[in-house]
């Protein structure tokens, strides 16, 4: 009974143009335009972001460095205390610890600098020349060295123009120097809490690192949205079969079932187990065409083997939600129940859950609820599979969709109408 209820749901969606259109090809095409357009940014690869910067320097170095070095003459301090502020100013030099940044091998790959006036930076910025000018005010190394040595004065500020405000790019450059302000303004306080000069004359200091705890290489851009665009539109396959229940109720095909001795528990079951056999093929041709097409994924038979498992938790977790859907159309006789999930409940689960967008680059917050979502979850085990973690790791969102599935079904059983009540 059940294989042919499972023949019939998937004949019937085979001959719906539309209905395949969404479910496998419509994917392909997001894959494609999302994999290229963000080529190379989520997989770490900087020379997606190359920019062009314009630096105004309007304070002069050694005119401030000569102003704090007579200043410190000025105090009559004893001749030990005066060279050796004398030696870390020299050191220490705030413009160069900016420009040091800037000239670091890896950032000089994406980000070119250019000196400027200020009236040509700023023609340079509006022409869209540079994406960004950082203007050094008048005395900024003066003002900056008495406040981090003598704790005296309000010290200064580097200032930021942006042409593309909100951009990728310009937050990144914007970032960088905010990063370089935070650093020197913390390891300024920590020495002068500490009773040290300041940590700069200090070599080799290390008060952290990065571990790299995983093996394989950052997600690309096509992995991303392989993985993002599949566990979005799996969400069709259960608004798509609990549509066709509705067509069954009004075609009367459904009471004819029940009149031929068929359980209602046994038609609700059916359309659970059509959905995760679709949801299951889908999903399955979705990532081997992807890998032939784009190739995201790595011929390696033990990958392949748990991304079966997780595919497979999944497909069953679409099933439950399949049944739920299935349950409130036949309860409600209605397809509003269909259309509503399809038109705007899979699109707000797709974008909380992270198909459009990492979350974690919007808000922990909208991350954390995103990870709860079946979507979320599922994308979260599977890039985490991808990045070569253990089995240890996959644990807890399996375990969601498991639970997910359960609920679901348990509470599709629960409103879906008795033989009496359908009669």
């Amino acid at each position: 009974m059940m294989n042919n209820f499972l023949i019939k749901d998937i004949l019937v969606i085979v001959r719906e143009r539309s209905e395949l259109f969404i479910l496998l090809l419509m994917p392909f095409i997001l894959i494609g335009i999302l994999g290229f357009a963000l080529r190379g940014v989520l997989g770490g690869e900087i020379t997606a972001l190359q920019m062009t910067v314009a630096i105004v320097q309007e304070d002069v170095e050694q005119d401030g460095m000569k102003q704090f070095a007579e200043e410190i003459s000025e105090r009559q301090l004893p001749v030990e205390i005066t060279n050796e502020l004398q030696a870390i100013a020299d050191e220490v030099s705030p413009i160069q610890l900016v420009n040091s940044v800037l000239e670091e091998e890896t950032l000089k790959e994406m980000i070119a600098v250019e000196e400027m006036q200020a009236e040509e930076a700023e023609a340079a910025l509006i022409n869209g020349d540079v994406i960004a000018t950082l203007t050094v005010p008048e005395n900024f190394t003066y003002d900056t060295l008495r406040k981090m040595i003598f704790e005296e004065g309000e010290g200064s500020e580097l200032k930021i123009t942006v042409n593309e405000f909100g951009s990728l790019r310009a937050s990144i450059f914007e970032d960088i120097i905010t990063g370089v302000a935070r650093s020197l303004n913390l390891e300024t306080a920590i020495a002068q809490a500490s009773g040290e000069p300041v940590p700069f004359l200090i070599e080799n200091r290390e008060l952290g690192g990065i571990e790299t705890i995983n093996a394989k290489e950052p997600v690309t851009s096509f992995q991303y949205y392989t993985i993002a665009m599949a566990v979005m539109f799996v969400l069709y396959v259960a608004s798509t079969i609990s549509s066709k229940a509705y067509v069954e109720k009004q075609q009367h095909v459904f009471n004819r079932i029940l009149l031929s001795g068929t359980a209602p528990i046994a038609y609700l079951g059916s359309k659970s187990i059509s959905a995760s056999v679709l949801a299951f093929i889908q999903l399955s041709i979705l990532f081997s065409l992807s890998t032939l097409l784009f190739q995201p994924f790595e011929l390696d038979l033990q990958f392949w083997l748990g991304m079966v498992v997780i595919t497979a938790m999944l497909a069953l977790c679409i099933g439950a939600i399949a049944a739920f859907l299935t349950a409130l159309t036949i309860k409600f006789n209605s397809e509003s129940v269909s259309s509503f999930f399809s038109g705007g409940a899979v699109s707000i689960l797709a974008f909380v859950g992270g198909s459009f967008i990492p979350t974690s680059e919007i808000s922990p917050l909208l991350s954390s609820i995103g990870s709860w979502t079946p979507n979320g979850a599922a994308l979260n085990v599977y890039l985490t599979w991808m990045q070569g973690f253990e089995w240890a790791a996959l644990l807890s969102p399996l375990v969601l969709l498991a639970v997910q599935s359960i609920v679901f079904f348990l509470v599709s059983i629960i409103i879906f109408p008795k033989r009496r009540a359908v009669s």
